[in-house]
């Protein structure tokens, strides 16, 4: 076993426990326990993407050498790497650092996306086509057709608060295009990275 398999091991490992520990605890609140509790971290992009990233992790581990699995590993990378950026570009600006990286969202917003960032990018390389890199913009489109039906079409008495600020003023649109072409870029730059001296 070399030493980058050893390496995407140990860093997938962390990513998954990490998930296993604050998943479970999201079932209590208030000193009880109950599946309920996880409705509403399950509106999260950052918990959706985190949850994602750490299956792609625990199949990366099981399955590393099988090139579909390594596509979600991709996947999920982009995915969170949209939840770091986002986090430090533009919720900052909102609800500043302190809350953003403060328990559970220190290693979802931080520690989770860094180490999905380093394993894919230094330990995991492979090629990449554009057409498949492209993929990576899937979860974003769905997570945002999901957050947009919530927060603007649902029924009045279900709808959601607009907490990542995306329908400021209704001009819903330009967070539609600044997220999509920031997904773009970042896909475009994983794919760089991974076809400049990868396998």
């Amino acid at each position: 076993m070399d030493v980058n398999r050893i390496v995407s091991i140990v860093l997938n490992s962390i990513i998954v426990v990490i998930m296993i520990f604050i998943t479970v605890f999201l079932f209590k609140r208030d000193g009880k326990w109950s599946l309920s509790n996880i409705k509403k971290p399950l509106r999260y992009y950052t918990f959706q993407s985190n949850v994602l990233c750490a299956v792609a992790a625990l199949l990366m581990i099981i399955f590393p050498n099988v090139y579909p699995v390594w596509v979600v590993k991709y996947v999920a990378t982009a995915t969170i790497t949209v939840t770091i950026l986002t986090v430090f570009l533009f919720l900052s600006h909102i609800y500043g650092f302190k809350r953003l990286l403060s328990g559970r969202d220190f290693w979802m917003h931080l520690i989770n996306p860094v180490l999905a960032i380093v394993s894919f990018c230094v330990f995991e390389r492979n090629h990449i086509s554009f057409p498949i890199a492209l993929i990576g913009i899937l979860p974003v489109i769905l997570y945002g057709l999901f957050y947009g039906y919530h927060v603007m079409l649902a029924p009045e008495e279900k709808r959601w608060e607009d907490f990542y600020g995306f329908n400021k003023s209704n001009k819903w649109y330009l967070a539609v295009i600044f997220m999509l072409l920031g997904t773009f870029a970042v896909c475009m730059g994983l794919m760089l990275i991974q076809n400049t001296g990868g396998k």
